[in-house]
């Protein structure tokens, strides 16, 4: 398997925002957004010096619907067991709804730093779909929210319909409670990876 690629922006991070306490307590942790391995937080107020992070979420998102019908059996609709290698690790349940949204627990992180995460889906052609997903955390349990985790995926469900592959691409923003949603400013570090999952059934 090829090793993930990181691409970081570093820089040194006030008194605000205390992301470096979850390198000291999450070593042992992978989820949705165990990401300090991967982190050295940013500032809003100075970000000269920055590099840019490869991220590309038209990468994900311009697959053509292609013509046919798409009512074979291989829907993404269900519970699914998850795994994600790469850049972040992490395994656990995902729910794909058919309105077109998707939740995710993440069972590798402490529920105190937010191991719940959501997300929205389309299909783009046979057993194809995209997701765009987002993950909301804490750096540490009690520590205020800091860490918005943006995923894009792209998933093939297989012909049986029981299992699915991909490939996911993701982007970390250091946020504050005041603007959690601002991505404005870039990521501090991002990368790409692979998933893969198996249906759960009714018994």
């Amino acid at each position: 398997m090829k090793s993930a690629k990181l691409h970081c922006r570093p820089h040194a991070i006030t008194a605000t925002l205390s992301l470096l306490a979850l390198a000291a307590t999450s070593q042992a942790n992978a989820g949705c957004v165990d990401v300090m391995k991967h982190v050295v937080p940013t500032t809003r107020s100075n970000h000269r010096g920055f590099v840019s992070a490869v991220y590309r979420a038209d990468d994900f998102e311009t697959a053509p619907v292609q013509d046919g019908d798409f009512r074979e059996r291989a829907s993404i609709v269900g519970l699914w067991e998850f795994k994600f290698l790469g850049f972040l690790q992490d395994f656990g349940t995902q729910a794909f709804h058919a309105g077109g949204t998707e939740t995710m627990y993440s069972a590798g992180i402490d529920p105190a730093t937010g191991d719940v995460c959501q997300g929205v889906w389309r299909k783009t052609g046979p057993s194809t779909y995209t997701l765009n997903h987002v993950a909301m955390g804490r750096a540490a349990p009690g520590a205020p929210f800091g860490v918005r985790v943006h995923f894009h995926m792209l998933i093939k469900v297989a012909p049986s319909g029981e299992s699915y592959s991909g490939t996911y691409r993701v982007a970390l923003y250091s946020e504050t409670p005041q603007d959690p949603f601002d991505e404005s400013m870039g990521p501090f570090a991002s990368g790409t990876g692979t998933l893969s999952a198996t249906r759960v059934r009714p018994d």
